[in-house]
């Protein structure tokens, strides 16, 4: 399988933008060793042979035969996909029934069971998937040493550690506090030490905070989740540049103790729980935006936006299927909405949305719920605007 990973916006244009005669096979297993993958198995061999009975019953007999046999040949790789020995607890594949091409994909991040036949890929929980799964930097910061970690699509790697100096103070010595009462002895060399083991405490936190910085920027973190209990998530967290101060996640817990499995364990779950909720304050922002009129909301706002590349953001709900039409030069417009052009009716209207987001380097957020939630009133789409 391919590394999922090394999917950009370019390679996901080019995906988006695939068609196939006799339709595109998207198939999404969820293979999460925590589930029940015997269930997971089932689910999936039953949602094929629905899919395989629908098309056998449906368009013209023909081209009925042509698909039904490209899906039964197809069917023992679509098994595989759900097989222990594959990697990865999310699999995802997309195969051309008429011709030859198939691109496979794996993540360690799992994905609901999806098997979808249409004239092109079926992107949209890879979508869902990459949002989620954009990196986030790890900092695991003691008094002894600091670990700086990327998470990636539910992988966790070292990318830099920093150690703290030694100590040493070979001119200590004991001696009465100036002014202090007599005899009372030992203090001077306590406070000298206490005085520079907070000198060497921030010397390491600014050593620290200048890697986080640089690593950031490098690596394009929009998360930053800090881990060092109380004391030092906090300290090390307002020792960050001001700009970066809102991306820190401030976890209390001190997770530098936990094994690999348990810590990218606990790393999953807080950055899952902090992207469900940066998906309700994007929803508001957007929104905020669209009533300002700094945004877009609803289809026909955003078609237009996207046609002048005005886009910076693309929110939508995945589960609508929204309905227009596109003109001889390639323009989107909403609903029965027309242009000066000749236009046909675009029955994946929601790729087209993407694939002309993706074009014009805009982000794009699949929102499930947005329709029913925050931006019911503008049919679950909305977008940032550039200007």
């Amino acid at each position: 399988m391919a590394a999922i990973e090394e999917l950009d916006d370019k390679a996901l244009l080019e995906l988006s933008g695939r068609t196939d005669a006799a339709g595109v096979l998207s198939v999404y297993v969820n293979a999460d060793p925590g589930g029940d993958r015997n269930a997971a198995a089932i689910d999936l061999k039953n949602r094929y042979r629905e899919l395989r009975r629908r098309v056998a019953e449906e368009g013209p007999a023909e081209r009925r035969r042509e698909v039904v046999a490209a899906l039964d040949r197809f069917g023992p790789e679509v098994e595989e996909l759900a097989a222990p020995i594959e990697s990865g607890r999310g699999r995802i594949a997309f195969a051309a029934l008429g011709d030859d091409w198939v691109v496979r994909l794996d993540s360690q991040m799992p994905v609901p069971n999806r098997v979808v036949l249409d004239d092109g890929p079926f992107v949209h929980p890879l979508l869902e998937l990459l949002d989620e799964g954009r990196p986030a930097g790890v900092v695991l910061v003691s008094s002894d040493d600091a670990r700086l970690l990327e998470w990636r699509l539910g992988r966790l790697r070292e990318v830099s550690r920093l150690e703290q100096e030694d100590l040493e103070a070979p001119h200590e010595r004991a001696g009465q506090i100036g002014g202090g009462p007599a005899g009372q002895y030992n203090t001077p060399m306590r406070e000298q030490r206490k005085a520079r083991e907070r000198a060497w405490a921030q010397r390491f936190l600014d050593r620290v905070a200048e890697t986080v910085t640089n690593l950031t920027e490098e690596r394009r973190w929009e998360r930053i989740l800090v881990s060092g209990g109380d004391q030092w998530a906090e300290i090390l967290a307002g020792r960050l540049p001001e700009p970066l101060r809102d991306r820190v996640i401030r976890d209390t817990r001190v997770l530098a103790g936990l094994d690999d499995s348990g810590l990218l364990a606990a790393v999953t779950e807080r950055l899952h729980a902090e992207h469900t909720a940066s998906e309700r304050r994007l929803l508001e922002q957007v929104l905020d935006a669209g009533l300002s009129k700094k945004g877009a909301l609803g289809l026909s706002q955003v078609a237009g936006a996207l046609n002048e590349g005005r886009v910076a953001h693309l929110v939508y709900d995945p589960e609508v299927r929204y309905v227009g039409s596109v003109d001889a030069d390639g323009l989107l417009y909403a609903g029965e909405e027309t242009g000066a052009q000749p236009h046909t009716p675009e029955p994946r209207l929601n790729e087209r949305l993407v694939e002309r987001a993706l074009a014009t380097s805009a982000r794009v957020s699949p929102i499930e719920g947005a329709g029913a939630g925050v931006l019911g009133d503008a049919g679950g789409i909305g977008a940032l605007l550039r200007w």
